[in-house]
């Protein structure tokens, strides 16, 4: 698969390996609230919040349900007592990244490929597969 991202400005090979994504979206008080990071860093501000949760597989129908956003990304990516996700949630934090910031595109486009590459490696050899994942594998069978 290929992504057709851009060349980096300049190569950092310390950052080969996928770094650490956080995003910020519980406290509206914070200064970096709507905001993703790596390393201390602000790489992204979200503008907006439905699209970015869409990434994780939290849909309309799970809305109604009345699941928050949150809730959801907690209990399927990082309190699943059947299967770490965490390596997911940072794979829709990337991919959604490529979507909507040039900025991170430029800075980490040759890598997305590879980080993209050992993911799906990963979710193969486990056999499961996060919510996202799932469906995406779903529409696109």
């Amino acid at each position: 698969m290929s992504l057709n991202l851009n060349q980096p400005e300049e190569i950092d090979h310390k950052l080969m390996t996928m770094p650490h994504f956080k995003y910020h979206l519980t406290n509206v008080s914070r200064m970096n609230f709507g905001c993703i990071e790596v390393a201390g860093e602000v790489i992204h501000k979200i503008d907006n919040v439905d699209e970015f949760y869409k990434e994780f597989g939290y849909t309309p129908d799970i809305r109604k349900a009345g699941v928050l956003p949150d809730e959801y990304v907690w209990d399927e990516y990082i309190n699943n007592a059947t299967v770490n996700n965490a390596a997911c949630l940072q794979m829709h934090i990337i991919e959604y990244l490529i979507k909507h910031s040039e900025s991170f595109r430029r800075k980490y486009g040759v890598q997305c490929e590879s980080w993209i590459a050992d993911h799906a490696k990963e979710t193969v050899a486990r056999g499961v597969a996060c919510a996202a994942c799932r469906m995406e594998s779903f529409c696109e069978n």
